[in-house]
């Protein structure tokens, strides 16, 4: 089955910041072409956390390599989305147009009261992420700003430059409640949640499709868990091939254990010169 497929490599964010970067090297070897990071602070164990600050590893990564660079995701509560649209955009002129934009509500509340973070209910940090888009889209595509909304006012906001990529930089999603679910049709430009079964997935696809101007040029997308002991190449083509007849063509593969992606890089290149 040969297809028109873009693979992401997620980053082992748990590891020393030497071994994730060398591990991207790697990637790009390999023939992946995009590498995502968490956007955490916390690092509990080698399976949750982060040690890399998102955007200065991607842009690291970005200026030494022909990859296209993403968090997976970015929490829109970190930071105000004028920073961020200004964030994107610098990464977007300084790579010529690799750079996507996964963005997401939060939902670690012991990182959020860690590191100083107001913890609010999900219907609070659900709306704050859909204003956080309608912001950073604006500041994108308009030449000035005036904007006045229930979390952030704008007045007289200019964004210079503006992006590389026309209209914008994709954005993505991975929430899956059905108010994620809707804005993520709405507003956004493609969708990268961890789902196992096609079926589920074509379930969302026909759901969100409902919401959408057009459905065609929505970039649809998945995480996948890969485990050492569990999964071999060929599972992990056979499970590839299922997700791309329902109309997906955007593959993150999540690499576990964390501590040796260095060599199951090398494992599970088989999947990535299949498709290639």
């Amino acid at each position: 089955m040969k297809k028109d497929i873009t693979f992401w490599y997620h980053l082992p964010v748990t590891q020393s910041i030497d071994y994730v970067y060398k591990c991207a090297l790697k990637a790009a070897e390999i023939g992946f072409d995009v590498v995502s990071n968490q956007d955490h602070f916390l690092v509990i164990h080698d399976e949750r956390g982060c040690r890399p600050e998102c955007w200065t590893m991607l842009t690291a990564i970005a200026m030494t390599t022909k990859l296209t660079v993403s968090p997976l995701v970015m929490c829109s509560l970190f930071r105000n989305p004028v920073l961020v649209a200004k964030i994107v955009t610098t990464l977007d002129q300084l790579t010529k147009g690799r750079v996507f934009l996964g963005i997401g509500a939060g939902w670690w509340k012991e990182e959020f009261e860690a590191y100083g973070y107001q913890w609010e209910p999900p219907k609070v940090r659900v709306d704050k992420t859909i204003e956080a888009i309608k912001i950073i889209k604006m500041v994108w595509t308009r030449d000035e700003v005036d904007y006045q909304g229930k979390f952030w006012t704008l007045k007289k906001c200019r964004l210079e430059p503006k992006p590389y990529q026309k209209p914008h930089p994709p954005i993505f999603s991975g929430g899956q409640g059905p108010r994620m679910l809707r804005a993520t049709a709405r507003y956004c430009d493609g969708w990268m949640p961890q789902i196992r079964e096609p079926e589920e997935y074509k379930k969302k696809i026909e759901y969100m499709s409902k919401y959408m101007e057009d459905s065609e040029k929505f970039y649809w997308g998945i995480v996948i868990d890969i485990w050492e002991d569990k999964n071999t190449p060929d599972d992990i083509i056979k499970t590839i091939e299922s997700f791309v007849e329902i109309g997906v063509t955007h593959f993150a593969l999540f690499m576990h254990p964390q501590p040796k992606n260095l060599e199951l890089l090398d494992k599970y290149s088989k999947v990535i010169a299949y498709f290639k």
